[in-house]
């Protein structure tokens, strides 16, 4: 059961196509010099919902017993949680944005785009490392 959940393709690609087109989405709002939609953030808060369900399927599997093929995996869905919760902070009204707001007033466009792109490479590479490649 949880590894049909875990693989599932909305569960599976979700994340990683998600994050792709906001990091396009936050490029082109770079390119232009203009604040990032807010349908931004919906989409972002979908694609870490998504997420969420992948990382509580892995979690649980992993508590079940059943390990990936290779260890890297486990660092590479790590990596993928640090990196969500940086998302969710950055969001407007977010504990990073309380902090950081100031510096992202004029950048925040690209710097999106930036983690949304690591984002994207870090699921990507941890979805080879559990797939065995």
């Amino acid at each position: 059961m949880l590894e049909t959940l875990h693989a599932t393709p909305i569960v599976l690609y979700g994340p990683l196509l998600g994050n792709l087109l906001l990091a396009i989405v936050a490029g082109a709002y770079a390119v232009l010099r203009r604040p990032l939609p807010s349908w931004f953030w919906t989409v972002t808060l979908i694609v870490l919902g998504i997420l969420a369900v992948q990382v509580a399927a892995g979690i649980a599997m992993y508590a079940a017993g059943a390990r990936p093929r290779r260890g890297l995996h486990v660092m590479y869905a790590l990596l993928v949680v640090i990196g969500g919760v940086v998302q969710f902070g950055l969001r407007p009204g977010g504990f990073l944005r309380r902090q950081y707001g100031a510096d992202l007033t004029r950048s925040e466009a690209r710097t999106l785009g930036l983690v949304c792109l690591t984002q994207f490479a870090l699921i990507a590479r941890a979805w080879m490392t559990g797939a065995g490649r």
